[in-house]
């Protein structure tokens, strides 16, 4: 029962998905898109008047389908891949529309998760989801809003607003694996407060495994990471609030030698921590919603990054239904390598409009932004984009977006790219969707210049811009329904995507096609069964299809809940129910560099169960 979820399919597949739904397609009572807000263009808004495509993710799909980490949640969204290097806490990318990790945006609470001192893009095994109220998916360009790293598009998580609350949670499961959450929180006309705490550990298995090969008889990769955060808020005079937010994470993880991870004591451990730090004044008073804020990011793991950034924004309703937006930042990036004790840093200021108009009684919507950022180290940038929505029914509509967008280099990739003079990717992109009666189909079309590519000669030209255009399109379709006679939603999804680089090649760890089955039944007074199966097709894990295919492959998750009372739930999971053999990535190959000898694992069948209580 979600406000929305997106089903994806390929040219070929199309006929044959629209007939396979149109037998079940029907006018079923869907949650007012006037009521779900989300921040597409920096600035909430109804989720009727955003005309790029998206999804979202909310806190009952959360705790139904008992996602703990942000990859969990992402892998039945439609034109986006998750890539693991094992366990909890090993190395995860995500492929949204082909695109390279750096080109997703990632933020909480619209604080920007790019590591300065990393390879590119969040380190997005840290993010765990206990304090987490939805989780936005803004797909294509998404710069001429946000600026840099966005040109796949952004991915916003939304954490838990004060309110009067008291939950924990208590789950154990396979692997020794523990899980504890809880919610604190109170709320008054003149103050609020929350306060999270998870801890999440566990014995793990072996982030590396011979090819085809079980985890029996293998050394345990573990992981533990503890999540604490608290947001106090005070109200003084109506329509004035100040805000402080803060957040400490800090993880422990172990993972593998490509080559040996079978032996005893070869494994190594990774430490990180992350602090969020934001302080912001907010007006909202008639027409008129503004803020200023402060905030601070520091990323520790290998090298210590951070990001400094303040800034102002806001929006304007000048007339019935016609907003204009503006925002004003300014960020510092610092790194340290921690091995030689230098210091590097640049800066960017930037500047954004973005304007919303809905006319025809609100079924026509044109949306135009254009942001201009100045760097320290790199050209400048002139970002935009523009896209027009319209419905012709409450349940028919039709979308088209055009944008283009930049992917910043790193402070590391700078560092190590030296050679090469390093410069910002930049992305041109469309798409076009088509909606009707829980059924959307998406075309999208991406073309990438100065595609930054690692690979080369270490230390100084590791890093360099690859020449030509990298090309990426595909068919996305998702499809739900509520099928009322039984109680059950029904969700499918469906995405074809090629992603080639300028030589016609197509790149590595991008399946041609994949797509998801979610079944939830609550037939049963008080209790939730919940099916869901991903399958994933062709993929290699070396650029123009070389080395291993690595797809083809079903895994199927199930969950259950049960509500003891108004305060207590009982729910388990079954993860990987079949026990599928399949990985995400190659770690080594045998001799003749198509067979491999090492691959990541997936644990195999795992199984938790715990409990919930909410006062």
């Amino acid at each position: 029962m979600t406000p929305k979820v997106t089903c994806k399919l390929s040219p070929i597949s199309i006929g044959l998905a629209s007939v396979l739904c149109a037998g079940q397609l029907q006018a079923a009572e869907t949650q007012s898109l006037d009521k779900i807000i989300v921040s597409a263009n920096n600035t909430d808004q109804s989720a009727h008047s955003v005309t790029a495509d998206y999804d979202v993710i909310t806190r009952q799909e959360i705790e139904e389908k008992q996602y703990k980490t942000l990859a969990q949640a992402l892998k039945t969204v439609p034109g986006v891949t998750v890539k693991s290097n094992g366990g909890y806490g090993t190395t995860t990318s995500i492929f949204m529309r082909g695109q390279s990790n750096n080109a997703t945006l990632i933020m909480v609470d619209g604080i920007e998760m790019t590591n300065p001192m990393g390879t590119g893009g969040a380190i997005i095994s840290s993010l765990l989801l206990g304090d987490v109220e939805r989780i936005e998916i803004i797909k294509g360009p998404q710069s001429g809003v946000w600026g840099a790293n966005a040109s796949a598009g952004v991915i916003n998580i939304v954490t838990r607003q004060a309110q009067n609350v008291a939950q924990f949670s208590l789950e154990g499961g396979t692997y020794n694996t523990q899980r504890l959450n809880t919610v604190l929180g109170a709320s008054s006309d003149k103050a609020d407060f929350l306060f999270t705490l998870s801890d999440l550990s566990t014995d793990g298995f072996s982030a590396v495994r011979p090819y085809h090969h079980s985890n029996d008889g293998l050394e345990d990769d573990a992981f533990q990471q503890t999540d604490v955060s608290m947001k106090i808020g005070l109200k003084p005079v109506a329509g004035h609030r100040l805000e402080a937010f803060l957040k400490n994470t800090s993880s422990s993880s172990q993972y593998d030698s490509s080559t040996n991870p079978d032996a005893a004591g070869t494994f190594y451990e990774s430490d990180y921590s992350n602090t969020i730090k934001k302080l912001s004044y907010q007006y909202e008073q008639n027409d008129l919603n503004a803020s200023i804020y402060w905030l601070e990011n520091e990323i520790d793991q290998y090298n210590d990054g951070q990001l400094t950034e303040y800034g102002a924004k806001g929006h304007y309703e000048y007339a019935a239904n016609q907003r204009l937006a503006a925002s004003l930042t300014s960020k510092e990036f610092e790194g340290t390598n921690s091995s030689s004790g230098d210091t590097s840093r640049y800066y960017n200021t930037g500047v954004a409009l973005n304007n919303t108009n809905q006319f025809n009684g609100n079924r026509l919507i044109i949306t135009e932004a254009l942001r201009y950022d100045e760097f320290s180290k790199f050209d400048n940038k002139v970002t935009g984009k523009v896209g027009i929505k319209n419905y012709f029914t409450a349940d028919i509509y039709a979308s088209a977006n055009v944008g283009t967008a930049y992917n910043a280099p790193t402070l590391y990739q700078v560092t190590y790219g030296a050679t090469h003079d390093l410069q910002p990717e930049e992305t041109e992109a469309y798409d076009i969707t088509l909606g009707a009666y829980g059924l959307e189909v998406t075309y999208y079309q991406t073309e990438t210049k100065n595609l930054i590519n690692y690979g080369g000669t270490w230390p100084n030209d590791y890093y360099e811009n690859l020449s030509g255009k990298s090309k990426f399109n595909g068919v996305e379709a998702s499809y739900q329904t509520d099928i009322k006679a039984i109680h059950t939603d029904l969700k499918l999804g469906y995405t074809y995507q090629s992603a080639k680089n300028d030589d016609d090649q197509w790149l590595s760890h991008r399946p041609e096609q994949q797509a998801s089955l979610q079944i939830d039944n609550y037939s049963l007074a008080g209790l939730h069964l919940g099916w869901e199966t991903r399958y994933i097709g062709t993929m290699y894990d070396k650029v123009d299809k070389q080395g291993a295919q690595i797809g083809e492959y079903f895994v199927t998750d199930l969950t259950a809940d049960y509500a003891l009372n108004n305060h207590f739930t009982l729910y388990g999971k079954v993860l990987n129910l079949f026990d599928d053999d399949y990985t995400s990535a190659v770690a080594s190959y045998e001799s003749d560099g198509t067979t491999p000898a090492y691959v990541y694992g997936n644990g195999g069948t795992q199984v938790s169960f715990g409990l919930r209580g909410t006062f």
